[in-house]
């Protein structure tokens, strides 16, 4: 574990910070190369992805300094100090960065939900990126435990679960889901993103050494079930929505299986 990884002058480089960069680039890289099948061009979807990038820290920031509210009130300074702490809330970042993508769909009259669904595949690779600076930094510290991966923290003299690894093996499991869907619905592919991470957050959840907050479940079990739920429901309703409904920015449902066989031609 290696919270600071270099020093340039006296500024510190925590190695969260170097990695949530690096996962930043790389969702920012696929959701250029997937942005001109929703007719957005590259340059412009660089610009729309910084803004949701800064949207989406400050909506994590402002997440984690609501759930931590506490500790923040005694000491207002820290609550932009985030190169200390690393404090971020996940959905508090979506919530910020989808902010953003839906202003930016509505002014051009696109679909927000494929919008949304060309950074899916990339919110999933930078999670996993993000996570291996988790597990530097030491964040979602893990319970102690024997098992034959175990890892060892810095000045920790116990063995523990490796949740950080557990989280980017989920994320990228996510990632090989998302790119295999072939002409989904607008918002499948975010949905899916949102369901299949709440699922694994709840379950990598009980191998981090998080206080419980309603009844056995840590807070971020209880954020995981509510957008889990959210996310099912819509993506059990997304195709009752969309079944009938005329191509939408780039998206075409493919022919029924009723449908009756073409005449054949005039002689």
């Amino acid at each position: 574990m290696s919270p600071v990884l270099f020093r340039i002058g006296p500024l510190p480089i925590s190695s969260f910070g170097l990695f949530l960069l690096l996962a930043f680039w790389l969702g920012i890289s696929m959701a250029r190369r997937r942005s001109p099948a929703l007719g957005i061009d590259a340059n412009a979807m660089l610009d729309l992805a910084l803004y949701m990038i800064i949207a989406g820290i400050v909506g994590g920031r402002i997440g984690y300094v609501l759930v931590n509210l506490a500790t923040f009130t005694k000491a207002p300074i820290t609550i932009i100090t985030i190169w200390r702490d690393a404090g971020l809330t996940f959905y508090g970042a979506v919530a910020g960065g989808a902010l953003v993508a839906w202003l930016y769909a509505r002014s051009r009259r696109i679909s927000t939900a494929r919008l949304l669904d060309v950074t899916a595949p990339g919110l999933a690779a930078g999670y996993a990126v993000a996570m291996v600076g988790a597990l530097l930094h030491g964040l979602f510290r893990g319970k102690p435990s024997g098992v034959p991966w175990h890892i060892m923290l810095q000045n920790d003299i116990e063995a523990r679960h490796p949740t950080q690894i557990y989280l980017l093996i989920a994320a990228l499991g996510i990632y090989l889901v998302l790119r295999r869907q072939r002409e989904a619905a607008p918002g499948v592919a975010i949905l899916t993103f949102l369901f299949l991470h709440a699922v694994s957050r709840f379950v990598v959840e009980f191998f981090v050494e998080s206080p419980l907050v309603l009844g056995p479940l840590t807070l971020a079990q209880a954020a995981a079930v509510v957008v889990g739920v959210l996310s099912l429901a819509g993506l059990l309703l997304l195709p009752r929505r969309f079944t009938g409904l005329p191509a939408e920015a780039g998206w075409a449902p493919g022919p029924s299986p009723v449908d009756p066989p073409a005449a054949p031609p005039s002689a």
